[in-house]
């Protein structure tokens, strides 16, 4: 028999092998872990960040809860309580059967030690759901850190991403340390020496801002609409900004 989560070929009949049931186990011990600071973050005026609470949400929201943590959470129990009564061998329509209160965290500590989490038929199923929701989770406790493109690497020519607060920025592939703010600025200079280069109003003034020159995109259209700036079809020119912007023209 194969184990249904790595096909690794077992020889007790066991749903799982030692090394997924080990696996399997590690995730609901970690998923009650985060019992706790998923009902931290349920306040959507005051975000701690789950394992960063150090990282506070300041923006006035729509619901005093955030409801994608309250569905998770939902998700969760619903999938641990079921889980249990797979391994109790609890029929899910003789609910007046199940006997158990216990709370969430309990239930997944509980699940995680039953002698039959690797031979119940379906625990390769809900191996794959139980790792789905931990996924998720992950990401609402420890949201990637949003990055963009910037500019790329003076020595290499290799795309470089930053954050919005990163000040210096490291080449993938050839190690180069550099300011953040210089790539931007190399970067607005390779646009503006290129009469061809052209954009809306919004992306040259959001390249200009981002390179420390702030432009509105309201003065770039009231430049248009005063025949200070040309425009065609294909946008604004990078270069008759820069000259108007640099050079005072304005």
């Amino acid at each position: 028999m194969n184990c249904q989560n790595c096909n690794t070929i077992i020889e007790n009949g066991y749903a799982l092998c030692t090394a997924c049931e080990l696996r399997f186990a590690g995730t609901l011990l970690r998923l009650a872990r985060d019992v706790t600071p998923l009902h931290d973050s349920l306040d959507a005026t005051l975000h701690p960040g789950g394992h960063a609470p150090v990282r506070i949400q300041t923006a006035t929201p729509p619901t005093p809860i955030r409801l994608d943590v309250l569905d998770l959470l939902d998700m969760l129990d619903a999938t641990a309580r079921e889980l249990w009564r797979c391994l109790d061998v609890i029929d899910a329509l003789d609910w007046h059967k199940d006997p158990r209160m216990e709370d969430l965290e309990a239930t997944l500590i509980d699940c995680a030690g039953h002698p039959r989490l690797a031979t119940f038929a379906d625990a390769g199923f809900y191996m794959a759901t139980i790792n789905g929701i931990a996924r998720k989770i992950d990401l609402t406790l420890d949201p990637p850190e949003q990055r963009r493109e910037i500019g790329t690497c003076e020595l290499c020519a290799t795309m470089l991403t930053a954050g919005a607060a990163d000040q210096w920025v490291t080449c993938p592939v050839c190690g180069r340390e550099q300011r953040a703010q210089t790539v931007k600025l190399r970067r607005l200079e390779t646009l503006c020496w290129d009469d061809s280069r052209r954009g809306s109003a919004a992306e040259i003034a959001k390249a200009f801002t981002d390179a420390g020159i702030p432009v509105r995109r309201g003065t770039l259209n009231v430049w248009v609409n005063r025949g200070k700036l040309p425009s065609s079809p294909q946008g604004l020119a990078y270069c008759d900004v820069y000259r108007l912007v640099i050079g005072g023209a304005a």
